[in-house]
């Protein structure tokens, strides 16, 4: 009985590992071209070892009971997406064509960020290599900007996209996911920064963040660096109402962590403003003659191909910004008349404008991915979605559990980072819903860390 209990432990381990390692794999090509065979393969076998690891820890159902919601009602996504494609779609062929690729693949990813999820909290040991695959795109991009600079015989002006591997879209997103998973971290460490172990973490993770401002400067990604300063706005503020709460405020050296947040945040801005393409001085004003996409309708044609209507300034709005937010108003009006979404998760914004009669030479996102996803499977949808991350966000922070922190932030920091990026499509969007499956397994299985922690407290 006891070598059956002893090798039932040894597989459990082994395909838990297996998951991390494949992973870590998916994690460090997802974002490299030419590589989507590999990308799937890699997935597959996520998902299988973490079938096994479900299946070898299935008592945990029974252990976590009411904590599984936010799992449980992120399955229903894929429940509605069938009932859509049979009652309410506006384009069966296409949502059909997407079912057996785009959601398959989601579905997968699925179950791997499950079975990650349960590996990474009953092995904390593997939690090291995941922090590393999250930074991993970050390394990736500042790599190629100084190769490049380095084949150039100079250093590259950001934004000169001439040997980047990626998109900026890849560079905003997994630094946003690197960049959570720092703050979190941070959060966590600030508040018990005595030891020397902490002092280290506390090194490595402020380095990361920095690493991950750094990419999203060079790339000169205006989401990227937006939601960067959103994130060390945050760590300041929650700092703050800790110190404040717990009466260390006037602490030196909790005055000098907060200063130096918001110091690199400041020389962050400053160069970035200062080297990326016009825009932030007069976005208000761009942004009030966007939104008006009746009277203002060059967000019909295609970007580059006529003039920028004039803002209150009298300056011409910068197209960035006129055609974000033009798209993003018509895609909200879009929503309002078909409430239930189009269907398909790529081409929903260019299908919803055919099937209304408008005509549009735009044939891309809206760089909303939650509006996107709205045109896409309507209000159900997101209301699954946000009933995900924000049931997550409740039971992380109400477990008072350390380790949660990690995961609340990453929930947290999707929020405001999906309304103005562009997730919602292809690959980002499996992305995306592996990282909240993941979310929500890392809180919904914490029984494994409750020992662990109060251990330590001590």
């Amino acid at each position: 009985m006891q070598s059956i209990t002893i090798n039932q432990i040894q597989k459990d381990r082994v395909w838990a590992y297996t998951t991390i390692a494949a992973v870590f794999a998916l994690l460090f090509i997802w974002v490299v071209p030419n590589t989507i065979a590999l990308r799937h393969a890699l997935l597959v076998i996520a998902f299988l070892s973490s079938l096994m690891v479900i299946r070898a820890n299935a008592e945990l159902l029974l252990r976590v009971k009411t904590a599984i919601f936010p799992l449980l009602v992120l399955s229903l996504l894929f429940l509605w997406v069938g009932i859509h494609y049979f009652f309410f779609s506006l384009n069966p062929d296409l949502e059909l064509k997407e079912i057996s690729s785009l959601w398959v693949r989601t579905f997968l990813g699925f179950v791997a960020a499950i079975g990650l999820g349960i590996s990474l909290r009953k092995y904390p040991e593997l939690m090291k290599f995941f922090y590393v695959a999250v930074f991993l795109t970050p390394i990736l991009n500042i790599g190629s900007y100084f190769y490049a600079s380095f084949l150039k015989g100079v250093f590259l002006p950001p934004g000169a996209i001439i040997f980047f591997l990626f998109a900026k879209i890849e560079t905003a997103y997994f630094g946003a996911i690197a960049g959570a998973v720092a703050v979190g971290n941070l959060i966590q460490l600030l508040k018990n920064k005595n030891s020397k172990e902490n002092k280290k973490s506390i090194f490595l993770f402020s380095a990361g963040l920095v690493l991950v401002m750094a990419s999203s400067i060079l790339s000169s990604t205006k989401n990227g660096v937006a939601i960067q300063v959103f994130l060390y706005l945050f760590l300041a503020i929650v700092l703050i109402g800790y110190y404040v709460s717990s009466r260390q405020f006037f602490n030196i050296k909790n005055l000098l962590v907060i200063g130096l947040i918001l110091v690199t945040l400041g020389i962050a801005t400053h160069f970035h403003k200062k080297t990326a393409p016009a825009g932030w001085n007069s976005i208000f004003s761009d942004v009030a003659v966007a939104v008006d996409i009746d009277q203002h309708t060059q967000w019909q044609k295609q970007e580059g191909s006529v003039a920028m209507p004039l803002n209150k300034l009298g300056n011409p709005a910068a197209m960035n910004t006129y055609y974000r937010t033009a798209y993003a108003t018509a895609g909200i009006r879009l929503i309002g008349m078909y409430p239930l979404g189009y269907g398909s998760i790529n081409q929903s914004f260019v299908g919803m404008q055919k099937h209304t009669g408008i005509q549009s030479e735009h044939l891309g996102q809206i760089h909303s991915g939650w509006i996107d996803f709205g045109l896409a499977f309507g209000l159900p949808g997101l209301a699954i979605v946000f009933m995900t991350l924000l049931s997550t966000i409740y039971l992380g922070l109400r477990s008072y559990l350390q380790s949660n922190l990690v995961p609340v932030v990453v929930c947290i920091t999707l929020i405001p980072f999906c309304l103005i990026a562009e997730v919602s499509y292809k690959q980002y969007f499996e992305s995306l819903i592996f990282f909240i499956a993941l979310s929500a397994s890392l809180v919904v299985f914490n029984v494994f860390t409750v020992g662990r922690e109060s251990a330590s407290s001590q």
